[in-house]
């Protein structure tokens, strides 16, 4: 053996043949404050991953309550416009009732066609709402024009062109309207 393998020493990669692998050297147990120092680690890291293992289980519910609230508005947000989209023609059957001669067969189809469509547009939870000599509100009424009448006190709704719709509490469509202002030359609001 020359002075290399002196200080290789007896090791599995360098024993020769029918040596034996020097038995591992058996490492002290570890001290009472190391086993301590490890078990308080130990805790350290248990705490944490539990931590996170909860903020990930919130984070997963907040998700879904999220994604639950996102699908819903978008329906609504659906619904909504396809009913919008519906009330043009529902004002065109009310539009001709109100040109049609009393008596009408035709008008009778047509009045039991604009019932039949209400009725579909309550199941969803659309109303119509009358605004003839109501307050004006804006938030409410599209005012397209104002009409001088001493039928409706100023400010009221005088016409109603197009009605006005509701979805539950919400509005769907304003009521186009005209605004009763006094006639000219009437000085008895006036004063």
């Amino acid at each position: 053996m020359g002075n290399d393998d002196k200080e290789q020493g007896n090791t599995p990669e360098n024993a020769g043949p029918g040596e034996a692998p020097p038995a591992p050297r058996q490492e002290e147990p570890p001290t009472l404050e190391q086993q301590i120092e490890q078990l308080e680690k130990l805790e350290k890291d248990k705490r944490d991953l539990h931590d996170r293992l909860l903020r990930t289980a919130a984070e997963f519910e907040n998700f879904k309550k999220r994604t639950k609230k996102e699908a819903e508005e978008a329906s609504t947000r659906g619904r909504e416009q396809l009913l919008k989209e519906l009330l043009p023609a529902i004002d065109n059957l009310e539009r001709a009732l109100k040109h049609a001669a009393p008596g009408d067969p035709l008008a009778v189809g047509v009045q039991q066609t604009e019932k039949l469509l209400l009725q579909a547009l309550e199941k969803f939870g659309v109303v119509r709402f009358s605004s003839v000599g109501k307050p004006f509100d804006p938030s409410m009424h599209d005012a397209i024009q104002q009409v001088e009448t001493a039928e409706h006190p100023p400010g009221s709704v005088a016409q109603e062109f197009a009605s006005g719709y509701m979805i539950g509490q919400r509005l769907l469509r304003p009521a186009m309207v005209a605004v009763a202002k006094a006639p000219a030359g009437d000085t008895s609001s006036v004063q």
